[in-house]
């Protein structure tokens, strides 16, 4: 359903000025653009709290920012100056009520509708009933799997009121709404070059979702969007914006060789960002938790719409270039704080197997690995033990899988300290319904206040810890106290994707406000905790990562160190194998998610066959140019280290673990600058050369900084591969040979080998071998 012209694609022209009651909200910055009678009229305007209720325009402007509100009909646009409008609500036709019949979206087992019957116009909201079910099956406890809504939409009309608010404006928005209800819409610039638009039906009482829609075109890209799987470009895509956990290939009806993510399909995530960059000179942050959806030209050729199963819509629109807008949209979606160099260089994680595990073999397994890092010095600086347990024999009623005997434990601990290697452990927010902390209140809990007990993914019974309780907060940031105090300098931070609808929580929300901002505050606690010890204690340098995140104002990535993308698919596939990777690090990089550490081998093998020689070390030569280069096992086979195949590729293994070393310093700095900017280190190419088609369309390629061009191979059996490469001119630090751009070629890359080049002249970063050209 549409509520426009599909035809048109006008921008309000800038300068017109329809009669001499134009309404405004100018700075004096905007006075010759618009003239004098204008400056007149606007002085009276801009100095009085109401405003005269007239037809005219009304403008917000900062000094890199300004929004043009049509007052009858309502539309409002955005951009960088009155003579560059970029981002445009489709044309207000006052389309009448619109009738949605009973429609299934997600349809199960938790697929987005690629279509849908939204009505696309300024402002639309339905009033109607919304249902939404939730999977309770173990590994996919908390995903979507189905919705149903029906009802009648309503849209925008015209501004019927409006008063000054701060340096922007309140407006009263009649709509076509038989019962009378207005919509409230409050348009403010925020500092920099940001629009931030709230809007809110009055009254609010039947309405289950709100959304606004806005022009495109054809060739609009659109990038972001957090930890997606399936393209860079998402335009033509729905996504839905719901943490997600266990997209697995394999299972379902397979769409490709390689299966596609079951149960929620190819843009399923557990890390979504509701935010994302646009081509045409925009980004763009829906700001709130609730269920939501982006159609990008999915539905219509030219435009685009954003939903939230809500009675409110909150976004911000920052104008401008790519690089402006990143930097503005992190700045309040947050970046993740540099972490100590140690975080960033090679780590090993001692994973737990699902089954079969034993307390004997575990402890076994961890001094094997000491022995086996030593002898073949492998360089690293951190080791993970997954089977972390508390002193405690009940781990302080934790969830967690204790594999290792406590005094084999610390004896690990102290030869790692020995060795200058950095411990870790594993932590995770699930908590026996039994435990002490359950009992004292600290656990999420049901309508009647009972503990909510939901199911953890090997079928254990859990609660969930309530970080919105002050005491749960506390009680959280002793545990972590805990843990360091034994020696560890961080940990794997797990799960957080388990908010059922039905949890409520301290704070008086339920899980269909909690369910995303859960990762948020999980995210928050830790870095407060954090943030206390090691004020306490300034020669400790503490890292973690996690998997689960969202984004918000700010969002998790503010809080986080790292993430580990979760749980891929030991194989090459696109639906999460490796090559999934790529397009995965790039799109949450731009969302101020910088600390990208995969699972070198995979980790999920139960519809997959056991990693391969050939797979581990394509892996980690995609690895070895990402920030966090980490080795993990796989769930049911185990660990797949080096010495598990030969000693080929232990050496190779060695030598891609010195180059990341060798590349930490460039990551660090890079990283540095992108707590400033918001420019990640790690660049898609669209970033890095915009107005160049061919590097846009690139999804295996990236930079690390200006002068590092990434190409690894990601196809099975492949010895070559074509790489772009874009303007300038690029050489192979390891064979000399250097290429022109901008062009094709096919490059050799047999399995030991990294397909790398620097911009001719440049040596960010030590090569054993490097050439030089003439």
């Amino acid at each position: 359903m549409y509520g426009f012209k599909e035809q048109d694609q006008s921008l309000f022209p800038p300068l017109f000025l329809p009669d001499t009651r134009f309404l405004c909200l100018i700075h004096r910055s905007l006075y010759p653009l618009v003239g004098l009678l204008v400056v007149a009229m606007s002085t009276v305007a801009c100095t009085n709290s109401a405003l005269p209720s007239v037809p005219g325009p009304i403008l917000i402007k900062t000094n890199q920012a300004v929004a043009v509100v049509t007052t009858n009909p309502f539309r409002l646009q955005v951009g960088t100056s009155l003579r560059s409008l970029a981002l445009s609500e489709v044309s207000n036709t006052s389309p009448p009520p619109t009738k949605l019949p009973p429609t299934i979206d997600p349809v199960p087992p938790g697929v987005p509708a690629q279509k849908s019957d939204q009505l696309y116009a300024p402002l639309s909201f339905l009033v109607g009933h919304e249902t939404l079910t939730l999977n309770h099956s173990q590994v996919w406890e908390g995903n979507l799997q189905q919705g149903e809504r029906y009802g009648i939409y309503y849209s925008a009309r015209k501004v019927i009121a409006s008063h000054k608010v701060s340096d922007g404006v309140s407006l009263t928005v009649s709509t076509d709404d038989p019962s009378g209800r207005t919509l409230k819409v409050v348009i403010e610039p925020v500092e920099g070059n940001l629009i931030h638009v709230s809007v809110t039906p009055h009254p609010a009482a039947g309405v289950v979702m709100m959304s606004d829609s806005f022009m495109s075109s054809p060739n609009e890209d659109f990038y972001g969007f957090g930890g997606r799987h399936n393209a860079l470009n998402q335009h033509g895509n729905v996504l839905v914006n719901w943490v997600s956990e266990e997209n697995v290939p394999g299972l379902g009806q397979p769409g490709t060789p390689s299966g596609i993510l079951y149960p929620n399909g190819p843009t399923a995530a557990y890390y979504p960002q509701a935010q994302f960059i646009s081509s045409a000179g925009y980004g763009f942050l829906l700001a709130q938790p609730q269920l939501s959806w982006f159609r990008l030209d999915s539905d219509l050729p030219n435009a685009w719409s954003v939903a939230a199963s809500s009675s409110s819509l909150n976004y911000y629109v920052a104008p401008g270039n790519p690089r402006q807008a990143i930097a503005a949209i992190t700045s309040l979606s947050g970046r993740q704080p540099v972490p100590p160099a140690w975080g960033l260089g090679p780590m090993f994680d001692r994973e737990v197997k699902n089954f079969g595990e034993t307390v004997s073999g575990y402890d076994s397994e961890m001094e094997q690995d000491i022995a086996n890092i030593e002898r073949y010095h492998l360089p690293l600086t951190a080791y993970r033990i997954e089977g972390f347990g508390f002193k405690n024999p009940n781990d302080d009623g934790f969830i967690l899988p204790t594999r290792d005997t406590f005094p084999v434990q610390s004896q690990v601990v102290a030869e790692l300290q020995a060795l200058h290697i950095h411990p870790l452990a594993y932590i995770r927010p699930w908590l026996a319904p039994g435990s002490t902390a359950c009992e004292e209140g600290l656990c999420v809990h049901t309508t009647a206040g009972k503990i909510y007990t939901t199911t953890g993914t090997l079928g254990q019974k859990i609660a969930l810890l309530d970080f919105t309780n002050p005491a749960a907060l506390r009680w959280w940031s002793s545990e972590l106290d805990k843990i360091f105090n034994l020696g560890f300098d961080g940990f794997e931070q797990d799960f957080g994707e388990e908010v059922a609808l039905g949890m409520h929580f301290y704070n008086g929300q339920t899980g269909a406000s909690m369910h995303n901002e859960y990762p948020i505050l999980y995210m928050k606690a830790t870095r407060d905790a954090i943030d206390a010890y090691q004020s306490s204690h300034p020669t400790r340098h503490l890292w973690f990562d996690n998997r689960a995140g969202f984004s918000g104002t700010p969002g998790s990535a503010r809080y986080e160190a790292a993430n580990f993308p979760g749980d891929e698919a030991t194989n090459w596939g696109q639906a999460s194998g490796l090559a999934s990777l790529t397009e995965d690090m790039l799109s949450r990089a731009i969302g101020g998610a910088y600390g990208y550490g995969t699972d070198i081998g995979g980790y999920s093998d139960y519809t997959t066959p056991p990693t391969t020689k050939q797979l581990f070390l394509r892996w980690a030569e995609w690895a070895t140019l990402s920030p966090v280069f980490r080795l993990h096992g796989s769930a049911h086979y185990g660990l797949h280290t080096p010495w598990s195949y030969d000693n080929q590729t232990v050496a190779v293994y060695a030598e891609l673990s010195a180059l990341h070393e060798a590349a930490v310093p460039l990551i660090l700095k890079l990283w540095q600058q992108a707590d400033q900017t918001g420019i990640p280190p790690t660049r898609p190419l669209w970033l890095e050369f915009p107005g160049d088609p061919q590097a846009a369309a690139q999804t295996q390629e990236w930079t690390l900084g200006n002068d590092v061009l990434v190409a690894p191979v990601v196809i099975d059996g492949a010895t070559s591969r074509s790489i772009y490469f874009p303007t300038g001119c690029w050489q192979d630090p390891q064979t000399g040979l250097v290429e022109q751009g901008p062009g094709n070629a096919t490059v050799s890359a047999p399995l030991t080998s990294l397909p790398f080049f620097f911009r001719c002249g440049t040596h960010p970063f030590p090569v054993t071998g490097m050439k030089t050209s003439s």
